[in-house]
């Protein structure tokens, strides 16, 4: 396997593990629901589907398409600092 494979499955498991993990404190659960809101809040505003149906006064859950871009966002992001830290090695 690539280095840049390698690194890019550590990275996304890390925060898969630590979103799964420490979801329910009260601090890393904040920076965790916004590193899932916070993409889509501008897929929001650009008027893609992205929340379902939302109780009286309180928050839509995520749809499915929008956990898709919350998956492929965050899949990216990774997958950039994956080939970054996997070209910065080989110097």
């Amino acid at each position: 396997m690539q280095r840049r494979t390698v690194l890019f499955v550590g990275l996304a498991t890390a925060h898969a593990l630590i979103a799964w993990i420490w979801a329910g404190t009260s601090i890393v659960g904040a920076a965790i629901a916004a590193t899932i809101y916070g993409p889509l809040f501008v897929l929001d505003a650009l008027r893609l589907p992205v929340f379902g149906n939302g109780a009286s006064g309180g928050w839509g859950a995520p749809s499915v398409p929008g956990w898709v871009c919350v998956v492929l966002f965050w899949a990216a992001i990774w997958w950039g600092v994956a080939a970054l830290l996997a070209r910065l090695g080989r110097r």
